[in-house]
């Protein structure tokens, strides 16, 4: 029998047995399971009302397996089910009464903060406000458009080619995700097939390949990581996808980020003020 399914969602991928607690959208209910090894990466697993049947019939045996029901999923929806369901020290519940105020709206508010941007790519430098102009239309010619500008969703610095999108890092024990704002480089081809079809449905449009161009300064060197650019509507900003590696931001885009590290974050971004409870 082959060890690989069909999934409707990442297609042909290995198979992972979870109990059927776990589909879905389900999250912080716990995820038990054997530790991951090179010969089973993707130990069967389940939750914690099932960990408690487990427990009270001595493991599983016919007895135990009666009482619960077993599901088979891919080993990419395997991977959202342990980060979702995961237990943390820390919750997101643990932030509530953390005060911090937005510089864009001046208003003050309790909870986590759950994004954070950069206005412009990690390239672009105060000199060149003078020669910033507007992004170019459709109808330019290729000699009137301005090798410099900036606006909130696309970046020209004379021949490189910048677009602003959203870094997603699941949260583990949560259905959120923590969302970094940031600049991605795109060939010249791709930056002007997005300008000259800006009404296109952005589930037409390719991924893109990237390289990261934001400094993000809560992790070692972030530029140049290697991503693609995800459209799924035109009027969107993409979604950046990080290649796998043993970078930090690499390791939580794909594993997840702690409640524990989102404060962590909050309080660096947002200053001591930001510690102040109810």
């Amino acid at each position: 029998m082959s060890d690989n399914i069909q999934c409707e969602i990442h297609g042909e991928r290995q198979r992972a047995f979870v109990c059927h607690h776990l589909l879905g959208v389900s999250a912080g209910l716990g995820f038990c399971s054997k530790n991951s090894s090179a010969d089973d990466p993707y130990p069967d697993a389940w939750c914690d009302d099932c960990e408690l049947i487990r427990a009270a019939h001595g493991g599983w045996n016919d007895e135990s397996e009666k009482l619960t029901k077993i599901s088979v999923i891919c080993r990419d929806c395997y991977d959202r089910v342990r980060i979702r369901n995961t237990r943390t020290s820390v919750t997101l519940e643990d932030l509530a009464t953390l005060r911090w105020k937005c510089s864009t709206c001046e208003e003050w508010h309790y909870g986590p903060c759950l994004d954070f941007g950069y206005d412009t790519p990690y390239y672009w430098r105060t000199d060149y406000e003078p020669l910033r102009s507007k992004v170019p239309s459709p109808s330019d010619s290729d000699q009137s458009r301005a090798k410099y500008f900036l606006d909130e969703d696309l970046c020209q610095i004379q021949g490189d080619f910048f677009i602003r999108g959203l870094i997603r890092l699941p949260i583990i024990g949560t259905a959120k995700h923590f969302c970094w704002g940031v600049w991605g480089s795109l060939s010249r081809a791709n930056f002007e097939r997005l300008l000259d079809r800006p009404g296109e449905d952005g589930k037409n449009l390719p991924e893109m390949f990237s390289f990261l161009s934001t400094q993000i300064t809560e992790y070692p060197d972030t530029l140049n990581l290697k991503m693609y650019a995800h459209f799924e509507k035109s009027h969107e900003r993409p979604s950046f996808e990080l290649e796998p590696t043993d970078h930090p931001l690499s390791i939580e885009y794909h594993r997840g980020i702690s409640p524990e590290r989102v404060k962590e974050i909050m309080l660096r971004r947002l200053g001591t003020e930001s510690q102040s409870t109810l």
